[in-house]
């Protein structure tokens, strides 16, 4: 089993959050505007990212209702991409 799929999705989804965000660390409920001070294009970019790694579309419409890191694992519960 390759090592990425030991990784919880949402450990995963905040790795992503953190390099983008360039942040040593971001809990799960921190919301990318308020919280970590995130702009518009690096919300793209955590999108963008989180889409390559789950192999998943990710709508605009889906995308604006993603605030935070819970809320993209949500998102990828929903369509089947996380447990």
């Amino acid at each position: 089993m390759p090592e990425v799929e030991n990784i919880s999705a949402l450990d995963r989804v905040r790795n992503i959050v953190a390099e983008v965000l360039e942040v040593e660390s971001v809990e799960a409920d921190a919301g990318f505007y308020d919280d970590l001070a995130a702009d518009s294009l690096e919300k793209v970019e955590i999108i963008v990212r989180v889409g390559r790694e789950f192999d998943l579309e990710i709508s605009p419409d889906e995308a604006a209702e993603v605030t935070s890191s819970s809320s993209m694992v949500a998102l990828l519960r929903a369509k089947g991409k996380a447990a």
